[in-house]
């Protein structure tokens, strides 16, 4: 088995699999906005096209009114859970976000980009985010 496909089944064992079957439980744990993408979402314009990529249970997609946004993650239980509140939500690959290049005039990807298994792939997740987004747009990232 080559890096790529080993970093690939580390994370279906160790992410994938455990967020699936964790879901419900992690999303009652996952109720208030973080005050930095708070603020960070309340200062996008009015009528800015904001993707959250790994929204979870889709926490952040009810902050700022004034804008639109979509949801993905790559656990269909989160994502789930998401749509049943309302929100735009897709089942998709981080790696292979299904938008067009420059789509979004902002993205957040909070809590997310530590689950891949080697730089290589945090790198990529880091440039797929920049492909999505409009030259000048914004986009936040946490990390840890």
């Amino acid at each position: 088995m080559d890096r790529e496909q080993h970093s690939i089944q580390l994370e279906k064992q160790h992410v994938h699999d455990v967020y699936d079957r964790i879901a419900p439980h992690f999303s009652d744990t996952r109720y208030k906005a973080w005050p930095q993408v708070r603020q960070f979402l309340m200062e996008q314009e009015p009528g800015s096209l904001i993707a959250d990529v790994g929204c979870g249970n889709g926490k952040y997609l009810d902050i700022n009114p004034f804008t639109w946004k979509l949801g993905s993650d790559h656990c269909n239980s989160l994502a789930s859970i998401a749509a049943s509140r309302g929100h735009e939500v897709m089942v998709c690959d981080n790696l292979r976000l299904p938008y067009r290049d420059n789509c979004f005039d902002a993205a957040i990807s909070i809590a997310v980009v530590h689950h891949f298994a080697t730089v290589e792939r945090r790198v990529a997740a880091i440039q797929e985010l920049a492909r999505v987004v409009r030259p000048g747009g914004q986009v936040m990232i946490y990390v840890w």
